[in-house]
């Protein structure tokens, strides 16, 4: 590695091997279905060890039985103390005692009620706040808990000795698009209040994908300074359970291309098994914008604005030169 941070764009159209993540132990939040099912399977099929970290019970349970080399462990990412345990767990069944990858999948899209008009008569009704409790709040706390852990493991300083670590946080479409009011369409959730008006993506949702890119900003620096690494996954529509049926037939029938599942899996695989790789985020998308289903939007780094990578460069002149922030 450098010794200052220095990035470039992935470049996702290349084969990968895989082999450098067998025998690995990963923590992946949200583990149950959907994507986090899917990165579980994609991860025991490397040979990983896998710690699948959710609330529901029967469905973890099911699933580590029938993937030999993982373990559930049951989880509100809401909650500290329960994320605590899921570490202190996943250190246990580590057979090197280290934990070496995180993916703080765990995330919802509910009707939250900013955008909800509750009509003439009636006063405006507080939001519900489980979208930011659970995907940014409990994102920052699976993000606290892996630092701590690879700051443990590999020390302060980075050194040849030392082992691969990342963290993947999980952007969205949302994280860097506008969001459009929608039409007359069936309620985009299973459990919509039909009053309000319906969004694909909620203001608290597409505020909570954007933060994710806020945190790998903050992060991918000093993660670098530690020999560790932070990256971000950001998928476009993929047919899950995060949306209804009703939803998806909606989005598609207007003509919108899906992502499909197993790009997202290689996404991840790609991201972990190259070490070289930090700081970066890169979109799941339909193959029609990349071969592969993924691509680097190179968008962090303000490629062609001058000015603002000299507004970045002040910015960070205040970091200790020694901390390997920026070049002399």
């Amino acid at each position: 590695m450098a010794d200052f941070y220095t990035v470039k764009p992935v470049d996702c159209d290349v084969d990968f091997e895989t082999r450098s993540l067998s025998g690995k132990t990963v923590i992946v939040t949200g583990g149950c279905s959907g994507l986090g099912e899917a990165y579980v399977r994609a991860l025991t099929s490397a040979k990983a060890a896998v710690c699948i970290a959710d609330v529901d019970t029967q469905a973890g349970e099911r699933l580590a039985a029938e993937l030999p080399g993982s373990i559930f462990i049951k989880c509100d990412v809401s909650v500290w103390e329960d994320q605590v345990e899921v570490f202190r767990q996943a250190a246990a069944f580590s057979s090197s005692g280290r934990i070496d990858y995180v993916i703080a999948n765990a995330g919802v899209a509910s009707p939250e009620g900013v955008f909800a008009y509750d009509g003439d008569d009636h006063e405006p009704t507080k939001p519900n706040s489980r979208i930011i409790d659970i995907n940014l709040n409990g994102a920052l706390y699976t993000t606290k808990l892996a630092m701590h852990y690879f700051i443990k493991q590999n020390g302060t300083q980075q050194s040849p000795s030392q082992h691969d670590t990342c963290c993947i946080l999980i952007g969205s479409g949302a994280a860097y698009l506008g969001q459009v009011l929608g039409r007359t369409c069936p309620p985009i959730y299973a459990s919509a209040n039909t009053y309000a008006v319906h969004v694909p993506r909620s203001a608290q949702y597409s505020a909570s994908k954007w933060a994710m890119r806020g945190v790998m900003h903050a992060m991918r620096r000093m993660t670098h300074h530690y020999g560790s690494r932070v990256n971000m996954i950001s998928p476009w529509y993929v047919r899950t359970k995060i949306l209804s049926k009703e939803a998806f037939d909606q989005v598609q029938s207007v003509g919108v291309e899906f992502a499909e599942v197993e790009d997202a899996c290689q996404c991840l695989l790609r991201l972990l098994s190259d070490r070289e790789i930090n700081g970066r985020s890169l979109l799941v998308c339909p193959r029609k914008w990349a071969p592969r289903g993924y691509l680097d939007l190179d968008l962090d780094d303000y490629p062609g604005s001058d000015l603002l990578q000299e507004i970045q460069a002040d910015q960070i002149k205040n970091a200790p030169v020694e901390l390997g922030l920026f070049p002399e």
